[in-house]
């Protein structure tokens, strides 16, 4: 049995007297090389090492000088010892320095020493001592050591939210299917959580570009989760009953640093890794330390812990997560409980941004501690960043499967929801104001560019109420709100949030490939397809390189929804097609920017018009893409086709000779006009958009029909002031009249094409009639697209606008001027419209 010869009582500077603690020494210690040393020749040097080990105070044992004290004056001053320095020590208690060579049996004399006083002072001597208020370095191996000085701060734990600004408190909406994919992937690795094999450990991914909703849903991960949770059998209740959720993220106020990468070895076997970073990071976010002086931030913590937790780890972490956990449950008692750590990692973008090679082991370390996490532990992480491309790869890399998690854009019906759910608006509102529902289905659904609309939308209504007077109710700050200038505001925000400007080069390909609907592969090139690129003079030689639609997402530039074999459409929203087309320098563009102009005609319920605009423009963009020919029904896609209808390219005109005609008088001509004059005899006159044609006689029109192909598009729409019943009657008898027609001009080869907004059903079909495409109201969303679906609605609308109680901004949409709107608005206040002559009189 090993002989007890030295105790020594032992006080670290700046702590009280109830802090002591006692460290024996032995007539045979056992020092941390597996050596033995007597008594005898036990120096200063080993009592460092042995106070080292068992306090675990800072990680370097050099930072630490030891103080051999006057035990009497230690008592006298027993009530100050919490504010000593160094300079008190050697003053006040007759404190010496003891080197590490000497032997403490020169130091101590065991029978004159004091044996209930304090013997030893240790001063720490890092960078931030306890005199500055700062808690000082655990030894980062030891898990118990982490844990005893993590406390003494002050701690604050809970989740801190990723998204403060406005959107924060937008309702939920399309993660039906992000939760669902997530929770199936959690509830397949469950019975394998302690089994290595990483086969069994796929590694759930949130990508997306900036603004998609990505953060916003970690912070909402807890609460599904649990939803999750409770709707399950009992083994999973039983299972998940204890859960931790932490998002950390590499953004915001904590963003990626030097500080995020290490290099560990050197030469072929250096390696780059961010795990202690990372582990600090989530140690960070769980407890919230603050220390005496006030609050700390990630990279105050950061600096403080950093250059000493080099080899502080995952694993660790985690563990001392589980020890707090436990307590904090009362449950030290209970034989190992289960704990599902689930731990969000937003903004990985920006550490891979930094150092690509710190991401890429960073993410084997994730892998690996999924594979063998600590005892009882089930560790979920999710990775969230706009790189979906490169992360998938790095997890591939460790052999772990990457599961993308899908982020939906929103639709019409959830942004208006969430507007209502913010009591920006009502139902009422909604109901009257169909230039506000346009302008909410021209933001299309991306959740960052509706955060800025609705900020607007907020501060216009404010603003209005403040200026409102005593007699006005609160309606009126609402219904002053400008849409114009509300989308004017959004539109400017994502031109500068996004670069728009400085990318435009890269961005008429995708906007011409949004709009036509033609499916792409995340990784193909943009660029126009058939087109010998011009080679820059100064670049000669060079290999050009061109950025891919999956780079573009990350940018938050497009986004991509699955089309099937590893296809996938662009979505745009009209707004950002606007935008684009707004900033672009493409010569191939410029001819449709006046089409592509947020202020353009809506054609709300003229539905002719919206309908020769976008055939145009479909013939443009395909052009701009390269093609010279194009199959008739690719350009037609979407539409229901008769079983007849012909198999044909037809030939595309240059973009500059794609016009817009429009008769003034209908075809054929009637005999009241034969003899009338021309009004417009200059046919370049432009008037919205079209170049206006009168009288055409049938030879004229025969110059316009010689091309191999001749299409008609013949529109029909239900109205609420109209007894017509669209079905396949009335199709038959206009279809007979164009047979008529274009006999008359003596055109062999034509097509039918049949817009209509009739629901088709069983009551509407063009199997049986040769040459003919239908495009119906289920047909809509796939023959316009997703940026121009909307706008198609609402040229077939057939809503009633109450001239009386509509907001005069959405009178525009039946041709009254802003300045018209302005005394429409002050005459109604006089007494209301009976008709819409009145309205032009008083107007």
């Amino acid at each position: 049995m090993n002989k007890l010869e030295l105790s020594l009582n032992c006080l670290i500077l700046g702590q009280t007297l109830s802090k002591c603690f006692c460290v024996d020494i032995g007539e045979i210690n056992l020092i941390d090389n597996g050596f033995e040393v007597t008594f005898a020749d036990f120096k200063v040097s080993h009592l460092i090492d042995k106070i080292f080990l068992r306090k675990n105070l800072i990680q370097d044992k050099n930072e630490m000088d030891i103080y051999k004290v006057d035990s009497k004056k230690v008592n006298d001053e027993k009530n100050n010892l919490k504010g000593f320095t160094k300079d008190d020590i050697k003053n006040k208690l007759n404190g010496e320095l003891l080197t590490p060579m000497l032997k403490l049996t020169s130091c101590f004399n065991t029978e004159e020493m004091d044996q209930e006083g304090i013997n030893i002072f240790i001063v720490l001597t890092p960078t931030a001592g306890p005199s500055r208020g700062v808690a000082q370095g655990p030894n980062w191996r030891n898990t118990s050591s982490i844990y005893e000085w993590i406390q003494e701060f002050t701690l604050n734990r809970g989740n801190s939210r990723l998204v403060n600004t406005y959107g924060k408190n937008f309702e939920l909406y399309q993660r039906e299917d992000t939760i669902e994919t997530l929770w199936k992937l959690i509830k397949e690795r469950y019975p394998y959580r302690n089994d290595d094999d990483k086969g069994n450990h796929p590694i759930p991914v949130l990508a997306g570009g900036p603004g998609t909703g990505k953060s916003r849903f970690l912070d909402e991960i807890e609460r599904l989760l649990w939803r999750c949770i409770n709707e399950s059998d009992e083994e999973i209740r039983d299972g998940f009953a204890n859960m931790v959720v932490i998002n950390t993220t590499y953004g915001n106020g904590s963003p990626a640093s030097s500080h995020d990468s290490r290099i560990i070895g050197s030469g072929s076997t250096e390696i780059i890794n961010g795990q202690a970073s990372f582990a600090l990071r989530i140690l960070f976010e769980y407890f919230q330390p603050q220390n005496e002086t006030g609050e700390l931030s990630f990279p105050q913590f950061n600096t403080l812990c950093s250059k000493k937790a080099v080899d502080f780890t995952l694993d660790t972490a985690l563990r001392v997560i589980y020890a707090d956990f436990i307590k904090q449950r009362k449950q030290e008692t209970s034989s190992c409980p289960p704990l599902v750590l689930v731990v969000g990692i937003d903004e990985f973008n920006n550490l891979h941004d930094i150092q690509k090679g710190a991401c890429k082991e960073l993410i084997k370390t994730i892998g690996g501690v999924m594979c063998k996490p600590p005892a009882n532990i089930f560790f979920i992480p999710i990775l969230a960043g706009t790189i979906e491309g490169a992360i998938s790869d790095y997890i591939s890399g460790s052999m772990h499967e990457p599961i993308l998690l899908p982020l939906r854009l929103l639709n019409n019906d959830d942004a208006i929801s969430i507007g209502k759910r913010m009591n920006l608006f009502d139902d009422d509102y909604v109901c009257r104001h169909p230039y506000f529902r346009i302008s909410i289905s021209d933001v299309g659904g991306h959740v960052r560019t509706l955060e800025y609309y609705y900020s607007n939308f907020a501060k216009q209504k404010d603003d209005k109420m403040k200026l409102a007077t005593e007699t006005e109710t609160g309606e009126t700050g609402l219904y002053d709100v400008n849409i114009k200038r509300v989308m004017e505001y959004v539109k400017h925000k994502i031109v500068n949030k996004y670069q728009i400007n400085r990318y435009s080069s890269h961005l008429s390909v995708p906007l011409a490939k949004a709009i036509l609907g033609l499916p792409v592969g995340k990784v193909d090139a943009v660029k126009k397809e058939n087109v010998k690129e011009k080679e820059n003079v100064k670049d000669k030689g060079k290999h050009q390189t061109h950025q891919t639609y999956e780079e573009l997402v990350s940018m938050g530039l497009i986004n991509l929804v699955p089309a099937g074999e590893e296809k996938y459409l662009i979505r745009l929203p009209y707004l950002w097609v606007c935008a684009i087309a707004e900033c672009s320098s493409d010569p191939d563009l410029s001819n449709w920017k006046s089409m592509l102009q947020y202020d353009d005609p809506i054609n709300w319920q003229n539905f002719e018009d919206f309908n020769a605009k976008f055939l145009a423009l479909h013939l443009g963009l395909f052009r701009l893409l390269g093609y010279e020919k194009i199959n008739l029904k690719k350009f037609l896609k979407g539409a229901d086709f008769s079983h007849s209808f012909p198999d044909v390219e037809v030939a595309l005109p240059e973009t500059r000779n794609i016009k817009l005609y429009k008769l003034l008088h209908r075809y054929p001509v009637a005999k009241t006009y034969k003899n009338q004059e021309a009004k417009y005899v200059n046919l370049t006159e432009m008037r919205n958009g079209y170049i206006d044609l009168d009288l055409l006689q049938n030879d004229d029109i025969k110059k316009y029909t010689e091309s191999e192909i001749c299409c008609v598009a013949q529109q029909l729409k239900l109205t609420t002031t109209s007894n017509v019943i669209i079905d396949q009657k009335l199709f038959e008898n206009e279809y007979k009249k164009v047979i008529k027609n274009m006999k008359e001009v003596d055109t062999k080869n034509w097509v039918l094409l049949f817009l209509t907004n009739a629901d088709q059903k069983d009551n509407l079909s063009v199997s049986d009639s040769p040459n003919s495409a239908l495009v119906s109201i289920e047909k809509i969303q796939e023959f316009y697209g997703y940026t121009y679906a909307s706008r198609a609605q609402f040229a077939s609308a057939n809503d009633k606008i109450y001239f009386n109680s509509a907001p005069v901004e959405s009178l525009k949409l039946i041709g009254f001027s802003d300045n018209e709107n302005v005394n429409i608005r002050i005459e109604r206040k006089k007494r209301p419209f009976t008709s819409l002559n009145d309205i032009k009189k008083k107007a």
